[in-house]
């Protein structure tokens, strides 16, 4: 059994989609889960990062103005897939242009050996 998460509003139909995708790409061995260790020092991270926009003492996290976590979220699927996560053409516009939807359109995973 598989639980792909669920989605708060539209916003987060594009997430649940790219999860999905993962999930395919893992059961059709794409890639290896990482150890218990690594898992938990990955959990670790994800903490962390919450934390330093929620604010350390804050028991509730808060959204930042930007979409930051969940660009990084994406960038980490594209990488267990075997995808390249920048998928703007060009550096700037990796750097300043929103990443959307679109943007990850038509996106194969590739099994890694």
């Amino acid at each position: 059994m598989a639980i792909i998460g669920y989605s708060e509003g539209t916003s987060d139909l594009f997430t649940t989609e790219l999860r999905a995708r993962w999930l395919a790409c893992f059961l059709d061995d794409g890639f290896v889960l990482p150890s218990r260790r690594g898992m938990e020092k990955d959990m670790m991270e994800w903490d962390r990062h919450y934390k330093k926009y929620a604010g350390s003492s804050s028991k509730f996290y808060r959204r930042s103005s930007i979409i930051s976590i969940q660009t990084w979220y994406h960038d980490r699927l594209c990488r267990d897939m075997g995808c390249n996560p920048r998928r703007k053409k060009g550096f700037l516009k990796d750097l300043f242009v929103p990443y959307s939807p679109a943007d990850y359109a038509g996106i194969e995973f590739e099994k890694k050996q």
